[in-house]
């Protein structure tokens, strides 16, 4: 669906329609130009007092403030809200997959009605249908990118330095077999956090050890191994840190891996955000390759008819799952205010809390697309972003959380200091 053009267009705030002036005869004109009421008119007019400069000076400052910089009421008209919303749970799961959940929903006059809540086995099934559709915004639970110094550190062993071919390495490693293109990338994400290590880490719980590996023949301590000691590698993106202290286990890092003893190696160990990263990557690029003119991967590229978009279940959902009592209640809540929820919808998502979040997820992006939602700092319209977002380097090749405010880089720098762990990546939020 293209975006429609408004076809009631509504007079700017502050705007009045020009005022209409009526006709004076000429007996009235001729009447005020008389001496006799040229005479009266100046008697009934009290003397000015040129010595108070009062008002003179208030509208001199009025002109010489400066324009606001958010002045929303000279812009042009927003695009046209989404009518179609989709939010997908996302799963890194070995097929058939049982936690990956499809919720759409469509805006019909002023009724919100849910049409699917159904369960994909298989993310070729999950790309087919994303492809049948024509219009719509569609949010996917998984990082559409890594931090910039990740790509830094990509481009210098493996010539990966933008978010394009990023998405080209992932799904070329993971064509032949899924879990070598994965074991691939662990690789990748050890040498990574190998690449920056503290050596300065405390020792003290090392000195008291007592384990033989840890002290040579001659009784000198060892030095610790490369996957005992700290990495400082930046870990988080930009959109990230707004939200790491709010959002705790919620947000965790694709970065995260752990090491392995058994095998000596790292592992994702159980960080399902990082394998299901590289997993989502390769399905964004199959959607590129799909070639379509009206399908856009936000924020990479400005929103078209069919946005895909990535998303926090946790801004809409607090990271709590809801009790099936206080869930029928939510679903309550929600009929009463005009939108249609089929009962074997809501049974659905009572009994599975993958599929509720997906739901919880799909109501958040449907009431932040319609500015139901009060807290706008996490909840802004895509239409409401910046140009600024566009154009930012960091973003195009990061990626950035559908929902969360933005600020340009040097606005960030005025009213948030950089935290001792990510010195160059500002913490944001607007």
């Amino acid at each position: 669906m293209m975006l429609p053009d408004n076809e009631n267009i509504v007079p700017i705030a502050g705007e009045a329609p020009a005022a209409t002036v009526p006709e004076r005869s000429d007996d009235d004109t001729a009447a005020d130009s008389s001496p006799a009421a040229v005479e009266e008119k100046h008697s009934q007019t009290p003397p000015r007092d040129r010595t108070d400069r009062t008002n003179r000076n208030d509208r001199k400052n009025r002109n010489e403030r400066p324009q606001r910089r958010n002045a929303r009421a000279t812009a042009g008209p927003k695009p046209a809200i989404f009518t179609r919303v989709v939010a997908i749970s996302w799963s890194a799961a070995r097929e058939p997959i049982d936690d990956l959940f499809w919720a759409e929903a469509m805006v019909e006059g002023d009724w919100t009605v849910v049409r699917y809540l159904d369960r994909i086995r298989s993310r070729k099934e999950l790309l087919e249908r994303i492809l049948d559709l024509k219009h719509g915004l569609v949010a996917l639970d998984f990082n559409f990118g890594f931090p910039t110094d990740f790509y830094d550190f990509l481009a210098a062993s493996e010539g990966v330095s933008d978010w394009q071919s990023l998405l080209r390495a992932a799904r070329n490693d993971l064509k032949k077999n899924m879990e070598d293109g994965l074991r691939l990338w662990v690789e990748r994400l050890g040498r990574y956090r190998e690449s920056r290590l503290d050596s300065s880490m405390p020792r003290g719980k090392l000195q008291r050890s007592k384990r033989y590996d840890d002290w040579g023949w001659n009784f000198q301590q060892k030095s610790l191994a490369p996957h005992e000691q700290r990495s400082i590698a930046q870990r988080f993106r930009r959109t990230d840190y707004p939200l790491r202290n709010a959002a705790g286990e919620n947000l965790m890092s694709t970065m995260q891996i752990g090491y392995n003893r058994l095998t000596r190696r790292y592992e994702f160990n159980g960080n399902i955000r990082g394998r299901g990263t590289v997993l989502g990557l390769a399905l964004l690029d199959q959607l590129l390759e799909a070639d379509r003119k009206d399908l856009a991967i936000w924020p990479m590229m400005k929103p078209r008819p069919l946005t895909i978009v990535e998303s926090l279940p946790w801004l809409f959902t607090g990271g709590k799952d809801l009790e099936p009592a206080a869930f029928a209640n939510l679903i309550a809540s929600y009929e009463d205010a005009g939108w249609d929820i089929p009962s074997a919808i809501e049974g659905w998502a009572e009994r599975s809390t993958d599929a509720q979040r997906a739901l919880r997820t799909l109501f958040g992006i449907l009431k932040t697309e319609r500015r139901l939602e009060r807290r706008s700092e996490r909840h802004r319209p895509i239409r409401e972003y910046s140009e600024e977002l566009y154009r930012d380097p960091q973003v195009q090749r990061e990626g950035w959380i559908y929902g969360l405010g933005y600020r340009p880089r040097e606005e960030a720098r005025e009213t948030v200091e950089a935290t001792p762990e990510a010195e160059e990546v500002p913490s944001l939020e607007a």
